[in-house]
């Protein structure tokens, strides 16, 4: 698996600012939700975020790779199948994440999983918790960072500090 495949899971506000950013760092991006009103909307407003960010300034060559960089999806194994790391977004609830994110690592085996909080909470409740880190996800002053838990692999942690990097980079250049 490859890290140039982001699946990012909930689009809520954490969400869709990891698919636009994400889009912007020319990875390609899966965002799920089980929502089909949440998901149009959000899949609406990244696309007019990231239609902005073309238009000011990002090279003519990328303009439409970044456009049609992030896939919409309701159906998970369809947004986690192939993806090198899967982000989860959603509720705070860690018994919530641990269900999607072990839904999703049943889907793709290879791919590293993601939790934007309750990193600890969330590896007690899934069968391998060696795939799992944390992205904490970055505001206009902090950029993203990743972290491992007591029993995230040195993989994980890896491909968690590579997406991390990649956030960081668009960020900067898109502060938007």
């Amino acid at each position: 698996m490859s890290v140039d495949t982001l699946a990012v899971l909930g689009a809520g506000d954490k969400g869709i600012g990891v698919a636009l950013l994400g889009a912007l760092a020319g990875l390609h991006v899966r965002l799920w939700d089980p929502s089909e009103d949440v998901l149009r909307g959000a899949i609406l407003l990244v696309r007019q975020q990231l239609e902005r960010a073309v238009r000011d300034g990002a090279p003519a060559a990328h303009r439409q790779t970044i456009l049609d960089g992030v896939l919409a999806t309701i159906d998970l194994e369809e947004a986690v199948i192939g993806a090198g790391v899967v982000l989860e977004t959603g509720p705070e609830a860690p018994d919530i994440r641990a269900e999607v994110l072990a839904r999703a690592a049943v889907a793709e085996p290879g791919a590293t999983l993601l939790v934007s909080g309750r990193l600890e909470e969330v590896a007690a409740r899934l069968q391998d918790p060696s795939r799992l880190a944390g992205l904490l996800l970055g505001d206009r002053i902090r950029a993203p960072r990743a972290m491992g838990g007591s029993a995230t692999s040195s993989a994980a942690l890896e491909a968690a500090r590579a997406i991390a990097a990649a956030l960081a980079g668009a960020a900067a250049i898109h502060p938007g």
